[in-house]
């Protein structure tokens, strides 16, 4: 059946360019070519590629639309949608309320709605979208903020075929690390720049770059506190802004380590994507010591422990080029098996063509 799947898929945002959503394209296309019919349904659309091969249709936010009337297209373009196709089933990618908001149209069209949700963020909303759905995807263990007899692991779905496991760019005699993504409190950056503070003052001759958004007012007031902590570095850490999505692979080709302080329960996507690239990560969230487990280094550092970040920091530099190039390409390994786009693609079309099934 999975071939002649006839699917709807929710999501925020359509635009392959925008540094934090821009993945959701590489989904949108694996599930298509997958399909018999894919019908992506946004948020806002600001560019579809060429090649995506799915339909998509916008709910107008970048056009000004508001909520009420986002909700309304919503529901018109899912019933416009089961009128033409007869969808098999309903993926709604981080958007609890669209599960929600479709779920009397989805009952009486007796097609089943399936959640994808990796984020720690608990909510009334989360929870009565998992009450609806026939089946909540996540990415890793532990990447979904309560227990659900629902929820079934399928990976995070990394288009590895953008990176390469490559040595990084010669650096002279200094440890490159890279923070990438938005400035968020949930990032732990505060503890990051002063862990870096810290292996400096122990002799590790470390530097940090910063690259990311902020993308709403509590980040924005965030990435001032980020910035002050970055100028009183003495030159150490460096704060720049959001690349494209097509410039990722460079930056990682540019540094030793992803450093990554995102609290626990959600498997942060640039973490799989610097593995992917064959760059040790050091992290606090446990949820990623699965993909770690047996190595010859230590990554995992304890969350808002600065102390314990710049002891890791330390064994990494001490550790040479060989030793992390070598621990490097395990995780890329491990990465491609576990969370390549294609075997994520593959789990989810099953999911949904047997959801589709018992419908």
């Amino acid at each position: 059946m999975s071939g002649g799947l006839r699917l709807a898929f929710v999501t925020q945002l359509v635009d392959p360019d925008d540094p934090i959503l821009g993945f959701t394209v590489t989904w949108i296309r694996a599930l298509a070519k997958r399909s018999q019919h894919l019908v992506a349904i946004a948020n806002e659309v600001r560019r579809v590629p060429s090649d995506l091969g799915a339909e998509v249709v916008s709910l107008g936010k970048e056009q000004g639309a508001g909520r009420v009337r986002r909700g309304l297209r919503y529901l018109a373009s899912l019933e416009a949608t089961h009128r033409r196709y007869r969808p098999h089933a309903l993926l709604a990618h981080m958007c609890p309320q669209y599960l929600v908001l479709a779920a009397p149209l989805l009952q009486l069209h007796r097609t089943p709605g399936v959640l994808w949700f990796a984020h720690p963020r608990d909510s009334a909303l989360l929870r009565r979208a998992e009450r609806a759905a026939a089946a909540v995807l996540t990415s890793l263990p532990g990447a979904f903020p309560f227990p659900s007899p629902k929820l079934l692991k399928v990976g995070q779905g990394i288009d590895v075929s953008r990176f390469t496991c490559v040595p990084p760019a010669p650096g002279g005699e200094v440890l490159r690390l890279l923070a990438l993504g938005r400035l968020s409190p949930a990032k732990g950056l505060d503890t990051i720049i002063k862990g870096v503070s810290k292996a400096r003052d122990a002799g590790v001759p470390v530097v940090l770059r910063i690259v990311g958004p902020a993308t709403t007012p509590a980040e924005e007031a965030y990435a001032r506190t980020v910035v002050r902590l970055a100028a009183g570095s003495g030159g150490a850490v460096s704060v720049e802004p959001a690349v494209l999505p097509v410039a990722i692979p460079d930056l990682f080709a540019e540094v030793d380590l992803l450093v990554n302080g995102m609290r626990a329960g959600s498997g942060d996507k640039v973490v799989f994507e610097a593995m992917a690239a064959g760059r040790p990560v050091v992290y606090s969230n446990p949820c990623f010591d699965p993909l770690t487990e047996g190595l010859s280094l230590r990554l995992r550092y304890r969350e808002d422990d600065a102390a314990d970040l710049a002891e890791r920091l330390r064994e990494l530099w001490e550790a040479g080029p060989d030793l992390r190039a070598e621990v490097g390409g395990a995780l890329a390994e491990r990465v491609n098996e576990a969370h390549g786009l294609d075997g994520w693609a593959d789990r989810v079309i099953r999911v949904l063509a047997e959801v589709g099934r018992s419908a």
